[in-house]
């Protein structure tokens, strides 16, 4: 029986429109014994779901065992290219913010 794994780093986000975000002693489920760092710039992006990244640099990256907090089924989910689908069936009604900072009009 092979232990949980996960994945402890700090990271540095630049977005290609400006500003940035960071990370300190962030930890992600991961699948294996271990994970590279494009690997991992990928699932921080995809995990919180970021638009217009410009770049991502990880520091202080260690693998430690500590049990998942994920189900087995997301961890093996998160590296299939399936998209995901999202409900766009509600109606829209004049005047009703429909992204956050737009009005409809």
């Amino acid at each position: 029986m092979s232990a949980d794994k996960r994945v402890q780093f700090d990271f540095e986000i630049e977005f290609a429109n400006g500003g940035g975000l960071q990370g300190q002693e962030f930890r992600l489920d991961i699948a294996g014994e271990a994970i590279t760092d494009e690997q991992l710039a990928d699932a921080i992006v995809r995990d919180l779901r970021l638009l217009m990244v410009g770049s991502v640099r990880i520091f202080n990256k260690q693998i430690i065992t500590e049990r998942h907090k994920r189900s087995e089924t997301t961890l093996s989910d998160e590296s299939s290219d399936a998209p995901t689908l999202v409900e766009l069936s509600h109606t829209i009604e004049h005047g009703m913010i429909t992204y956050k900072g737009y009005l409809l009009r």
